[in-house]
């Protein structure tokens, strides 16, 4: 994409905009360097997940995003073996303290591409919970972060009150009193020291530190506390250890779980984008544009998004007949702000963002854009603002290509005005035999004669209000822009008679061009009248239309309630009397007279009959039906309808002799027949479906027992979900998942993926005999 076309159109701001949505500074820096694409299907895609977003936050509310840094280097020296610092570590909570809110956040979320992101973070109670525990802030380690810590601290405290109650030894000894220049205790390279006036210092014996800026003060350590501080001093460093220590041991934690964490990272990122975008357009009322590779352009109640207070909204439609839109009228009217609002919108949409324009507005997706709009007048390279103009539009006519969108606008101003139309018309002219979409916008009335009888072209005009001396801005295709300097000048107070000398100097082509421009208005607006009405006839028939359709949903719900009454009191009735005949047979059975075969006959023959004609009612309870289009034959994995409970099923045993098949519906297994099914269209591969079969098969023989010990989380994760999936087809009703105790990280991810896992009816950590917590026993629904 042309650099002076973003800069023109002022796409930068948009991007700043959309920026300030954003809750992480590593998302608010990928957004101010975004680009518009070119590619129709990543395009799309990225509107659908857009759509997708906004759908979520319209539901659940903003996604309060926080701790999100970028992790990278912070991995990368840690996989070498490095020590983090407390700062460090507590960006690591961070982001696990988010990973766990946003795990919440995301349960009951539908949108499939949402949903998987959200699924996909990682959480590790254990690393959150050993973070939390161990450091209280950048410069603070707790005293619980493990108990040697905690033991050096209570020896630091000890060892300091001896030190103090010595030095206070000193400071209220009256011997002292003449010695001492202050009676305070200093600290100096971190021993404890009292200040002693210079020429005293024989006072009081010791190690002499520091002396104070006048010279009359020295700082002395004591002899008798030389010993309690080089204690204290060791004690320092067995803290400085044992925190080094404790750093060592949670930065080896981070390490284990380090593509977890840049996993995270990447998604938490996407997520704050999504979120960005989705904001942005709920907070300004945007809407997601229909996108073509077609050259159309169809926007609807169009408004440009950096105008301040109430702006009017612009109709624009170009492509098919025409992909030469001229647009005149009147300075200040809006001609330049519709070539930017075009072009602003077609880069906004072609990066994925919704749009300032009402639902349905379609927009073309282009190689590239280019613009020549606004005051070009170069002082640098002494050109000219038509020179500077012309050099721009020579390098477009250079680059562009029928997948390019340029916009002109002014075209051929800046010279006499003969030349300067013949030179625009041309100019349009070879952007249009090169099939180019072009939008320009004129003074020229000749480039209205050019729309006008060229195909390809149509002329376009900005409104202008006489009456109010005022542009309206709205923007009329398919309608050149009217001169209105005559009516504007004599509204303003011109002579009548300089006004109708000026109207006899016109030649008569413009007299009726204008005359011809004044019945196309007039008409124009008959027509908006018209179309007036007509809406409103459209909204009464929808009106008419809904009342009806309630009405008849009523007079169905009805009718099916009738008809349900009847087909109860008629199987009551069949059922009724098929009891009282078989009764009576059994009886006439116990004759001595009797015929039994024949009476077994008659049994089994009202026992048929009793069958065929009771009412099936389809949707209570699992009353299997039989099929209206029994398939002539069944092969594994063709996938079928099985009637009376309206499920799709897959065959996974063909039929035998009987017509006997086995199906799989879900993760539900179930014998039928195959009068009872009706085969539908597979979109899978037989060979596919065959071999899911074998593997099924395969998995019949599966352990009951899961060994993770060992292995790198990701490896474990993925393990466990295959195994679940397997004994789940085995049959099992339980199975056994060892973890190991370890650090923690497998207990959770696998309690974590049990937690919502469908296909688990329980689990719980094992008892003494089963392997304690050091294992969990799963039961299968």
């Amino acid at each position: 994409m042309q650099e002076r076309t973003l800069e023109v159109l002022e796409y930068k701001k948009i991007l700043e905009r959309l920026a300030k949505e954003a809750r992480s500074k590593l998302v608010k820096k990928q957004i101010l360097n975004l680009l518009p694409l070119n590619d129709y299907d990543q395009i799309s895609e990225e509107l659908d997940n857009t759509a997708q977003m906004v759908g979520v936050i319209s539901r659940f509310g903003n996604i309060d995003l926080f701790g999100l840094f970028d992790f990278t280097d912070m991995i990368t020296y840690v996989r070498k073996n490095g020590v983090l610092e407390p700062y460090e570590l507590l960006k690591v909570n961070d982001l696990l303290r988010v990973s766990y809110y946003l795990k919440d956040y995301g349960k009951d979320i539908e949108e499939p591409y949402i949903k998987d992101l959200f699924n996909r973070i990682s959480t590790n109670d254990f690393i959150r919970n050993e973070i939390e525990r161990s450091i209280i802030s950048q410069d603070e380690i707790a005293d619980n972060a493990s108990r040697e810590l905690r033991n050096i601290r209570r020896q630091k405290e000890r060892k300091e009150s001896d030190i103090k109650a010595k030095m206070n030894s000193y400071i209220t000894n009256p011997r002292y009193d003449d010695a001492l220049q202050d009676k305070v205790v200093s600290i100096r390279d971190g021993r404890y020291v009292i200040p002693v006036k210079t020429n005293k210092k024989s006072s009081i014996g010791g190690i002499i530190h520091d002396k104070s800026s006048s010279g009359n003060t020295i700082f002395v350590e004591p002899s008798a506390i030389v010993e309690l501080n080089n204690q204290l001093k060791d004690l320092d460093l067995k803290e400085d250890d044992e925190i080094r220590r404790i750093l060592d041991r949670l930065s080896r934690f981070v390490e284990e779980f380090d593509v977890e964490i840049l996993e995270n990272q990447k998604l938490i990122s996407r997520i704050d984008f999504l979120a960005a975008k989705a904001k942005f357009a709920i907070n300004n009322e945007y809407t997601r544009p229909k996108i073509n590779a077609d050259k159309i352009i169809r926007l609807n109640q169009a408004r440009h998004p950096l105008l301040k207070g109430k702006v009017v909204p612009i109709d624009v439609i170009i492509g098919g007949d025409y992909k030469t839109l001229i647009i005149t009228g009147p300075n200040t009217g809006g001609k330049t702000v519709s070539l930017k609002t075009v072009g602003l919108i077609t880069l906004m949409a072609q990066t994925g963002l919704y749009i300032p324009a009402e639902e349905n507005s379609l927009v073309n997706i282009f190689d590239d854009v280019f613009v020549d709009i606004g005051d070009t007048q170069s002082i640098e390279m002494s050109l000219s603002t038509f020179s500077a103009s012309l050099t721009k539009i020579v390098d477009i006519t250079n680059k562009a290509s029928e997948r390019s969108l340029v916009l002109l606008d002014e075209v051929g101003s800046g010279t006499d005005p003969v030349e300067g139309a013949a030179l625009a018309i041309s100019i349009l002219d070879y952007l249009r035999k090169k099939d180019i979409m072009t939008f320009a916008t004129t003074h020229y009335s000749e480039l209205k004669y050019y729309a006008v009888e060229t195909p390809g072209v149509m002329n376009a005009s900005v409104e202008f209000d006489v009456n109010t001396l005022s542009p309206t801005y709205k923007l009329e295709i398919g309608t050149p822009g009217k001169s209105n300097a005559f009516e504007i000048s004599k509204r303003l107070g011109l002579d009548e008679e300089i006004l109708k000398n000026a109207y006899n100097l016109l030649g008569e082509d413009t007299k009726n061009v204008n005359k011809i421009l004044e019945k196309i208005e007039e008409d124009r607006d008959e027509l908006e009248l018209k179309n007036q009405e007509i809406d409103k006839y459209k909204r009464e028939i929808q009106k008419i239309k809904k009342e009806l359709e309630e009405k008849s949903k009523e007079v169905d719900k009805k009718q099916a309630a009738i008809i349900r009454e009847a087909e109860d009191k008629a199987n009551v009735i069949l059922e009724k009397a098929n009891n009282e005949s078989q009764a009576m047979l059994k009886e006439a059975k116990k004759s001595r007279n009797a015929n039994t075969s024949d009476i077994d006959r008659s049994l089994n023959n009202i026992r048929n009959r009793y069958k065929d004609n009771k009412i099936e009612r389809r949707g209570k309870g699992l009353k299997i039906g039989k099929s209206n289009d029994i398939p002539e034959e069944l092969k594994l994995g063709d996938m079928v309808i099985i009637e009376g409970i309206n499920e799709k099923a897959e065959v996974i045993s063909e039929p035998d002799d009987r017509g006997n098949i086995k199906l799989q519906m879900g993760i539900l297994k179930m014998d039928s027949n195959i009068k009872n099914v009706t085969k539908i269209q597979s979109q899978d591969k037989t060979e596919k479906n065959i071999n899911k079969v074998y593997n099924a098969k395969k998995a019949m023989n599966i352990s009951p027992t899961l060994d993770l010990r060992g292995q790198r989380y990701d490896d474990a994760m993925r393990n466990l979900d295959k195994y679940l999936d397997d004994a789940m087809l085995a049959g099992l009703s339980k199975a056994k998942i060892i973890h190991g105790k370890g650090t923690g990280a497998l207990i959770n991810g696998v309690t974590e993926n049990l937690k919502n896992d469908k296909r688990i009816a329980d689990y719980r950590l094992g008892d003494d005999k089963e392997g304690g917590y050091g294992v969990t026993i799963v039961t299968f629904e």
